[in-house]
């Protein structure tokens, strides 16, 4: 555990070096940890005295298990097709760019500018998740590629089942509590495959009731960093009460400090979630305890996570907007949930009828929705209900608030983005449901039926991961970057300079060329050029400009006058408006008035892409 606080630490302190536009000192600041850090984990390896048996098998077999699962769902974009292009799989092509253009972009120092806006400030991002695969790629041989899809998914997943596991053994002394904690943290998933195999047959469902499981974390950097990182704090905190010497209390509250401190900066949602449910916990000893030093590590986390996220935020951008009980009205009627549309007219003729009666019937109307909500996200987790009561207040109090925000708030810009306040209600469910399950099994003493109820329990958690990982691999690559495009965009990083700005065609989501895996630009609007070019861009990924708040649509305007336009002279105003220097495009994507009629040379050109640079 002490391994995923040096991740936060020396995320923090790269940053600070960052700013202080010293980022040389991560090098030796690493080197240095190290070599204190050496001879503590040696002794804590010690400790351990891990022997090998059943325990230790069974172990060793959930976390490859799980590490294998969560990788096959982002590992195998980035590889090469035999034609050469680059292919991406699910949302990786845009998410994924986007990340490695942010990557580029804190490689560059302080202040962070939005790699696909170019000229505005990076804000309302929380970016501490790609500072470390950054700082790696800048000073060791390791490509962008490779490090976000590869290298910190391993990281990351092996993080998030090592923190699942140690707070286990931390809450329960059951031996086998941690084993089916850690089960439940990487195969455990929704009731979503009841709804999808009585409506075609199929298992898969995954997010049918809103919240997206932990097995697919590996595929967002932020949320899996968020989730072993809450999981961290969590059991720090734990370690900060046991403790009885001054000295020990002042390091574990450091500790908690930094962890609760930077969740913001990783994941603003599990920072809502921890520093509330922190000091839920600490108004709660200080009534029972009479004591303020959970009060303090809140309130001292609190000052540095505003200290981070606030300067990178806007604040004329409001972050949530009060709209209760949407996701259980759209759970309920889109067709790609449960589609009952039926319920929704019931509720909606009682609603207008009015009366006792009818207020009744409309309660009983959105009890069903709010139980089929809670018990079809939780999946099997929820036989961890009766270990709620007896858990500790914070894990209730973070249970509570991230079941309750999302069905009162939405997010600006994609609304829907508050549903990843749901994956820390599902996490901590499954470490309660871990403790419950031993708990259980320990009372079975025939062991045929301790193995069969085991059995039983697995299958029925297991078939939103199964289909997942089923409907990953059925299809093509979602999307590609050809090798003739990959080809022009390492000539722009190879020769030009760090300062130019690109202009790209504008997204037209109404073309399809129907291939079978679509160019990257065919099939959504994402950073890639911006990524793979390693220079800032005019406007790309008008999805991630919305979320983060910018007003994209003026720029979106002149990319299609510089694209679509007929009038030479119009053309180039618009062009000098961006004051970028290049333009790039597919040769699909060819403007109307080549850049060749208002001044621009060609530098370079081949069977995919043509790139234009201004004198």
């Amino acid at each position: 555990m002490f391994s995923i606080a040096a991740f936060s630490c020396l995320t923090l302190l790269s940053y600070i070096f960052i700013l202080l536009k010293i980022p040389v000192l991560i090098v030796p600041t690493i080197l240095v940890l190290m070599l204190f850090a050496g001879k503590p984990i040696a002794k804590a390896i010690e400790k351990t005295n891990t022997k090998w048996n059943k325990r230790t098998a069974i172990t060793l077999l959930v976390f490859i298990l799980g590490i294998v699962g969560q990788m096959a769902i982002i590992s195998p974009s980035g590889i090469f097709s035999k034609s050469g292009d680059m292919l991406f799989w699910s949302a990786n092509g845009h998410d994924g760019a986007w990340h490695i253009a942010l990557m580029d972009e804190i490689r560059r120092g302080w202040p962070f500018q939005n790699p696909s806006f170019a000229g505005e400030r990076l804000i309302n991002y929380h970016f501490f998740s790609d500072i470390l695969p950054a700082m790696i790629g800048k000073y060791l041989p390791v490509s962008d590629v490779t490090l976000y899809f590869r290298v910190f998914p391993f990281i990351g997943s092996l993080f998030l089942g090592v923190s699942a596991y140690y707070l286990t053994k931390k809450l329960s002394k059951n031996q086998y509590a941690p084993i089916w904690a850690t089960i439940f943290t990487y195969f455990a998933g929704s009731f979503g495959y009841i709804v999808t195999f009585i409506k075609n047959k199929t298992i898969g469902g995954e997010s049918i009731f809103w919240a997206t499981q932990p097995q697919s974390a590996a595929g967002n950097p932020p949320q899996i960093a968020s989730d072993f990182l809450i999981l961290t704090g969590l059991y720090f905190y734990l370690s900060f009460r046991e403790q009885k010497e001054k000295k020990a209390k002042i390091i574990y509250s450091v500790i908690c400090v930094v962890l609760f401190g930077t969740l913001a900066s990783f994941k603003v949602y599990a920072g809502v979630v921890a520093l509330g449910a922190l000091g839920i916990a600490g108004l709660w000893q200080l009534i029972k305890e009479k004591k303020i030093d959970t009060l303090i590590i809140t309130g001292i986390s609190g000052i540095l996570a505003a200290a981070l996220y606030i300067p990178n935020t806007s604040g004329s951008t409001a972050f949530l907007i009060f709209q209760p009980w949407w996701y259980i009205r759209t759970m309920i009627v889109e067709n790609s949930r449960l589609d009952w549309i039926d319920l929704e007219l019931r509720r909606q003729f009682y609603l207008d009828r009015g009366g006792i009666k009818s207020i009744l019937r409309i309660l009983e109307y959105e009890g069903i929705g709010l139980l089929i909500f809670f018990f079809g996200n939780l999946g099997v987790r929820f036989i961890g209900l009766k270990e709620y009561i007896k858990t500790n207040v914070f894990i209730k109090s973070a249970i509570v608030i991230s079941l309750v925000l999302p069905l009162l708030f939405l997010q600006k810009g994609v609304a829907s983005n508050t549903s990843q306040f749901l994956q820390y209600f599902v996490l901590f469910f499954g470490i309660l449901a871990g403790i419950s399950v031993s708990k259980l099994l320990s009372k079975i003493k025939h062991t045929p039926i301790r193995i069969v109820f085991a059995l039983t329990l697995i299958a029925i958690m297991i078939p939103t991961q199964i289909g997942l990982i089923y409907e990953f691999y059925k299809r093509p690559a979602f999307a590609r970057i050809s090798e003739g495009e990959l080809g022009a965009l390492n000539y722009i990083k190879k020769n030009t300079t760090k300062d130019i700005v690109i202009v790209t065609p504008p997204y037209n989501q109404y073309l399809d060329l129907k291939q079978v895996t679509p160019n990257i630009w065919d099939w959504f609007d994402t950073s890639y050029v911006a990524a793979f070019s390693s220079r800032r861009t005019y406007f790309e990924d008008y999805e991630q400009a919305d979320i983060m708040g910018y007003s994209w649509r003026e720029r979106d305007t002149i990319k299609k006058t510089i694209f679509e336009g007929s009038e030479t002279q119009t053309v180039q105003k618009a062009f000098e408006e961006t004051h970028a220097n290049i333009i790039y495009y597919p040769k699909e994507l060819t403007p109307a008035v080549t850049p060749e009629e208002y001044g621009l040379n060609k530098i370079f050109e081949n069977d995919a892409a043509e790139v234009w640079k201004s004198n």
